[in-house]
């Protein structure tokens, strides 16, 4: 018994990292909180700049959309792998008018 659960324990400890990555998004202007919760995660904010972990491979446009609505304008959205185009940041920045 306490062998399948040290080997659970060991699976899961290895599986999770796969599924999360770190992402950080600048805003045009400095925050006025250090920490956010939003879209599931905990964002840790320094001035313009968030970082938080996300159990996903990229961001889309509806959920910059959705930060940006409480946080202001995203000047920029990325990760290790991904960063979201010119494009996608200026749809990105039309949501916070509506």
């Amino acid at each position: 018994m306490l062998r399948s659960a040290l080997l659970g324990a060991a699976f899961l400890g290895l599986a999770a990292p796969a599924f999360a990555a770190t992402f950080t998004f600048e805003t045009a202007q400095p925050l006025a909180k250090d920490h956010y919760t939003l879209e599931g995660a905990v964002w840790t904010c320094d001035g313009t700049t968030c970082t938080g972990d996300l159990n996903r491979k990229k961001i889309t446009v509806v959920m910059c959309k959705k930060i940006a609505k409480k946080t202001g304008e995203i000047v920029s959205f990325t990760s290790k792998d991904f960063e979201l185009s010119a494009e996608d940041l200026e749809a990105c920045k039309a949501a916070i008018s509506k």
